[in-house]
């Protein structure tokens, strides 16, 4: 059974130390990209990343006292070419202020961190849309040493692809309904009007003209996959929620990091499902809905 890492988001002090203290081995963490009024070359709205430098490294810094790796993302969809001096500058913000891992989504751009040797480990994002080994052997040639799946991989399909040396890491709690890469619903960019999440709204379908969330395939948690996907030999976990309520974030972080730590003394998913519903009862919402990761469920059932 492969030691699962548990990677938290950060966007300030505050929520770093409270994922580290609720036992996150590792933080993915942006920064503000100067010139850009709201989305920036760290894939979030500017509200979602840390504001300076100085701000960065000093959360590495931290992170780094308490054995917590710092992951930076540089995962922006795309890279035209006048973006490129700007991309290495942003690039080198975090390197200078020491993280260990750059997170990057786009070709160009991993090619292109490839050619400058930094020295650091490179991550693909999901948003590279990883969905077989060709991609994974690809992707390895290419410098990286862990791959983010995409959200709809079942079981089976890790599986078969934990065999390039590549680690793999997936999202367990929260995330989108459908394919990242693939997606051009815009939400979280510090839009000045509230979008929600359009891939989960209620859409007017004209055949019977009724509502219905008909883009909906959102899946919340993998709890109670962690003992299959641990057996699979993922080596991280990552939580969604730049952006999110830092004390909500502790609470999700807290309850991982006990499933992850149960699952390692050979707790089946049964036990873990019990402790999360006798730790947060409201919890079993989320089990009545059947929006579970990794699992046969009528959400999974219903893929293309």
């Amino acid at each position: 059974m492969t030691k699962m890492s548990l990677m938290a988001p950060a966007e300030s002090m505050e929520t770093t130390k409270n994922v580290i203290s609720a036992g996150a081995d590792e933080i993915y963490i942006g920064l503000e990209t100067p010139g850009f009024a709201n989305l920036n070359l760290s894939g979030r709205g500017r509200s979602c990343n840390v504001t300076t430098q100085d701000q960065l490294h000093d959360i590495v810094e931290y992170a780094h006292s308490h054995s917590v790796q710092v992951d930076y993302t540089v995962n922006t969809p795309y890279l035209a070419d006048g973006l490129e001096d700007m991309f290495i500058e942003h690039v080198m913000r975090g390197v200078n202020a020491g993280v260990d891992a750059l997170i990057v989504g786009e070709f160009g751009a991993l090619q292109l961190i490839n050619e400058l040797d930094l020295g650091l480990q490179i991550h693909g994002s999901v948003l590279l849309n990883t969905f077989n080994l060709g991609q994974l052997e690809l992707l390895k040639d290419m410098g990286v040493t862990k791959v983010v799946l995409p959200f709809k991989v079942t079981l089976d399909e890790i599986h078969e692809l934990n065999k390039t040396g590549v680690e793999l890491e997936l999202f367990g709690q929260f995330g989108c309904s459908n394919i990242n890469g693939t997606c051009h619903l815009i939400h979280s960019a510090d839009e000045s009007i509230n979008f929600g999440l359009p891939c989960r709204a209620n859409y007017k379908v004209s055949v019977d003209n009724r509502l219905h969330p008909i883009l909906d395939a959102g899946m919340d948690c993998s709890l109670c996959s962690i003992p299959d996907l641990m057996d699979a030999g993922v080596a991280a976990l990552k939580v969604v929620g730049r952006c999110m309520n830092p004390e909500m974030i502790k609470t999700i972080i807290g309850l991982y990091r006990n499933a992850i730590d149960m699952s390692e003394k050979g707790a089946n998913a049964g036990d873990i499902k019990s402790h999360v519903l006798e730790e947060i009862p409201f919890w079993q919402m989320m089990c009545e809905q059947q929006r579970c990761k990794y699992m046969k469920t009528p959400i999974a059932d219903s893929y293309i």
